[in-house]
Protein backbone atom coordinates (compact mmCIF):
# COMPACT_ATOMS: atom_id res chain seq x y z
CA UNK A 1 0.00 0.00 0.00
CA UNK A 2 2.77 2.10 0.60
CA UNK A 3 4.09 2.13 -2.76
CA UNK A 4 1.18 3.00 -4.67
CA UNK A 5 1.17 6.07 -2.52
CA UNK A 6 4.80 7.24 -2.88
CA UNK A 7 4.13 6.15 -6.93
CA UNK A 8 1.50 8.49 -6.47
CA UNK A 9 3.69 11.32 -5.00
CA UNK A 10 5.91 10.23 -7.71
CA UNK A 11 3.99 10.53 -10.41
CA UNK A 12 1.81 13.63 -9.39
CA UNK A 13 5.13 15.67 -8.99
CA UNK A 14 7.02 14.41 -12.55
CA UNK A 15 3.80 14.59 -14.70
CA UNK A 16 3.05 17.89 -16.47
CA UNK A 17 0.51 17.48 -18.55
CA UNK A 18 -2.93 16.54 -16.97
CA UNK A 19 -3.68 14.02 -19.58
CA UNK A 20 -0.31 11.48 -18.39
CA UNK A 21 -1.85 12.73 -14.38
CA UNK A 22 -5.45 11.00 -15.54
CA UNK A 23 -3.44 8.14 -17.27
CA UNK A 24 -1.45 7.65 -14.03
CA UNK A 25 -4.21 8.46 -11.56
CA UNK A 26 -6.35 5.51 -13.53
CA UNK A 27 -3.42 3.06 -13.27
CA UNK A 28 -2.76 3.50 -9.53
CA UNK A 29 -6.58 2.69 -8.77
CA UNK A 30 -6.49 0.11 -11.12
CA UNK A 31 -3.75 -1.72 -9.24
CA UNK A 32 -5.52 -1.75 -5.82
CA UNK A 33 -8.63 -3.82 -7.36
CA UNK A 34 -5.77 -6.02 -9.35
CA UNK A 35 -3.97 -6.51 -5.65
CA UNK A 36 -7.21 -7.45 -4.00
CA UNK A 37 -7.48 -5.03 -1.38
CA UNK A 38 -10.31 -4.23 1.02
CA UNK A 39 -12.81 -1.49 -0.07
CA UNK A 40 -11.92 0.23 3.14
CA UNK A 41 -8.62 0.07 1.75
CA UNK A 42 -9.15 1.34 -1.58
CA UNK A 43 -11.54 3.89 -0.49
CA UNK A 44 -8.62 5.71 1.88
CA UNK A 45 -6.20 5.01 -0.76
CA UNK A 46 -8.47 6.41 -3.64
CA UNK A 47 -8.63 9.92 -1.37
CA UNK A 48 -4.78 10.08 -0.95
CA UNK A 49 -4.46 9.51 -4.56
CA UNK A 50 -6.97 11.76 -5.61
CA UNK A 51 -5.76 14.85 -3.40
CA UNK A 52 -2.45 13.89 -4.81
CA UNK A 53 -3.03 14.20 -8.45
CA UNK A 54 -5.63 16.64 -8.90
CA UNK A 55 -7.20 17.00 -12.57
CA UNK A 56 -8.99 19.90 -14.58
CA UNK A 57 -12.46 18.77 -14.20
CA UNK A 58 -13.05 17.67 -17.60
CA UNK A 59 -10.49 15.04 -17.05
CA UNK A 60 -11.64 14.35 -13.04
CA UNK A 61 -15.33 13.45 -14.68
CA UNK A 62 -13.85 11.19 -17.56
CA UNK A 63 -11.29 9.67 -14.70
CA UNK A 64 -14.13 9.00 -12.56
CA UNK A 65 -16.61 7.65 -15.31
CA UNK A 66 -13.18 5.30 -15.97
CA UNK A 67 -13.34 4.16 -12.64
CA UNK A 68 -17.00 3.11 -12.23
CA UNK A 69 -16.24 0.79 -15.94
CA UNK A 70 -13.53 -0.42 -13.68
CA UNK A 71 -16.05 -1.20 -11.05
CA UNK A 72 -18.35 -2.72 -13.17
CA UNK A 73 -16.27 -4.89 -15.20
CA UNK A 74 -15.03 -6.22 -12.16
CA UNK A 75 -18.16 -6.54 -9.82
CA UNK A 76 -16.30 -4.44 -6.98
CA UNK A 77 -18.92 -1.38 -6.58
CA UNK A 78 -16.20 0.16 -3.90
CA UNK A 79 -17.54 3.43 -4.30
CA UNK A 80 -21.08 3.82 -4.05
CA UNK A 81 -23.59 6.11 -6.01
CA UNK A 82 -23.41 8.00 -2.89
CA UNK A 83 -20.02 7.98 -2.61
CA UNK A 84 -20.29 8.94 -6.29
CA UNK A 85 -22.42 11.69 -5.48
CA UNK A 86 -20.51 13.86 -2.95
CA UNK A 87 -17.08 13.42 -4.91
CA UNK A 88 -19.59 15.32 -7.51
CA UNK A 89 -20.86 17.95 -4.90
CA UNK A 90 -17.57 18.38 -3.50
CA UNK A 91 -15.60 19.13 -6.75
CA UNK A 92 -18.83 21.36 -7.97
CA UNK A 93 -18.11 23.65 -4.03
CA UNK A 94 -14.26 23.25 -4.87
CA UNK A 95 -14.78 25.08 -7.98
CA UNK A 96 -17.39 27.46 -6.87
CA UNK A 97 -14.88 28.37 -3.46
CA UNK A 98 -12.05 28.72 -6.35
CA UNK A 99 -14.08 31.23 -8.62
CA UNK A 100 -14.68 33.34 -5.77
CA UNK A 101 -11.36 33.51 -4.82
CA UNK A 102 -10.23 34.09 -7.58
CA UNK A 103 -13.20 37.13 -8.67
CA UNK A 104 -12.18 38.45 -4.91
CA UNK A 105 -8.13 38.32 -6.07
CA UNK A 106 -9.04 40.19 -9.38
CA UNK A 107 -11.06 42.89 -7.41
CA UNK A 108 -7.95 43.32 -4.86
CA UNK A 109 -5.69 43.84 -7.57
CA UNK A 110 -8.00 46.49 -9.55
CA UNK A 111 -8.63 48.66 -6.80
CA UNK A 112 -5.05 48.71 -5.49
CA UNK A 113 -4.38 49.95 -9.21
CA UNK A 114 -7.62 52.27 -8.56
CA UNK A 115 -6.84 53.43 -5.05
CA UNK A 116 -3.92 52.00 -3.61
CA UNK A 117 -2.71 49.40 -1.60
CA UNK A 118 -3.58 50.91 1.47
CA UNK A 119 -7.28 51.64 0.33
CA UNK A 120 -7.37 47.72 -0.78
CA UNK A 121 -6.53 46.72 3.69
CA UNK A 122 -9.10 48.25 4.62
CA UNK A 123 -11.59 46.08 2.96
CA UNK A 124 -9.72 43.06 1.74
CA UNK A 125 -11.59 41.10 4.64
CA UNK A 126 -15.20 41.98 3.21
CA UNK A 127 -14.24 41.59 -0.54
CA UNK A 128 -12.62 37.90 0.94
CA UNK A 129 -16.05 37.09 2.44
CA UNK A 130 -18.39 38.08 0.13
CA UNK A 131 -20.17 35.60 -2.31
CA UNK A 132 -19.41 35.67 -5.88
CA UNK A 133 -22.77 37.39 -6.98
CA UNK A 134 -21.48 40.24 -4.57
CA UNK A 135 -18.48 40.50 -5.92
CA UNK A 136 -19.53 40.97 -9.57
CA UNK A 137 -21.77 43.26 -8.68
CA UNK A 138 -19.20 45.77 -6.94
CA UNK A 139 -16.64 44.81 -9.28
CA UNK A 140 -18.90 46.38 -12.29
CA UNK A 141 -19.23 49.76 -9.90
CA UNK A 142 -15.89 50.08 -9.82
CA UNK A 143 -15.19 50.41 -13.07
CA UNK A 144 -17.19 53.81 -12.65
CA UNK A 145 -16.54 54.56 -8.95
CA UNK A 146 -15.11 57.69 -8.61
CA UNK A 147 -14.24 57.03 -4.73
CA UNK A 148 -14.33 53.94 -3.05
CA UNK A 149 -16.98 54.27 -0.86
CA UNK A 150 -19.12 54.40 -4.10
CA UNK A 151 -18.83 50.78 -4.74
CA UNK A 152 -19.80 49.10 -1.34
CA UNK A 153 -23.58 51.41 -1.18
Amino acid sequence: MFALVVMAQLRAKSSKRAEERQAWKFQLVQLMYERGYERDVILELFRVIDWMIRLPDVLERQFLESVYQLEESKKMPYVTSAERFGIEKGMQQGMQQGMQQGEAAIMLRLMARKYGVDVVAAYRERIEKADADTLLEWSERLLFAEKIEDIFH
